[in-house]
């Protein structure tokens, strides 16, 4: 093998890792995650989960959600909020910022840099009850990336998911997906979400419920 190619394959092997990263970084932010299954008869418990209502999403993108929509749904959210602490179910809160280079690129380049590390929007949205309740980090789509949250659901023996937040056509979509591959029974609570594509709710939302995941409309 000639010096010549010993130097091109030196230079070609960072552009093709990067490649295949960025590829792999699309493949991870457009599904949902896998994991084993629970044991449902061991995991009685209840959990609301608050999906990325932070104000970067919520106030500060490019298409901001109307006064009276954020309102609406942030209202609603803190009801069950509150109802879930008065019953003693568990309040998870998630919270997305984008770790991987290609998602920060393009939300940089497409997005004014919303949820991007460093950023003041990345703080949940001024109207949001949040407490002393955990918060889980994301860098993708689906909430079950985060292992500490999976560890965290399993020591509370928790098997019953009730999820509120944003985008619902996005995270909410793929944690809801994430958490039926495990075995978990999620609701999903439809005035408490937000999405800036509502024309594909109604089909992503026969998509759920066909996987099992059951519509709260009120």
């Amino acid at each position: 093998m000639s010096l010549l190619t010993l130097v091109l394959i030196a230079l070609s092997a960072p552009v093709l890792a990067a490649v295949g990263y960025f590829f792999w970084v699309v493949k991870i932010s457009s599904a949902p995650t896998k994991g084993a299954l629970i044991d449902r008869a061991a995991r009685p418990k209840t959990a609301l989960l608050v999906i990325d209502v932070q104000e970067d999403f919520t106030r500060n993108g490019p298409k901001p959600y109307p006064d009276e929509k954020r309102a609406q749904a942030i209202d609603r959210i803190n009801r069950d909020i509150e109802a879930a602490r008065q019953a003693g179910e568990d309040v998870i809160f998630i919270k997305q910022v984008f770790r991987h280079w290609p998602a920060i690129l393009a939300m940089k380049l497409l997005m004014g840099g919303i949820g991007t590390p460093g950023r003041k929007g990345l703080a949940f949205d001024r109207d949001l009850n949040v407490g002393d309740a955990p918060v889980f980090e994301k860098p993708i789509g689906d909430a079950f990336y985060n292992p500490e949250l999976v560890a965290y659901l399993a020591q509370r023996t928790i098997g019953h998911l009730r999820l509120t937040g944003l985008d619902a056509c996005q995270c909410v979509q793929f944690t809801a997906r994430g958490a039926m591959n495990r075995g978990y029974s999620v609701d999903i609570v439809e005035p408490a979400l937000l999405t800036v594509t509502p024309e594909k709710w109604p089909s992503i939302r026969t998509a759920l419920t066909d996987l099992g995941a059951v519509i709260q409309t009120a």
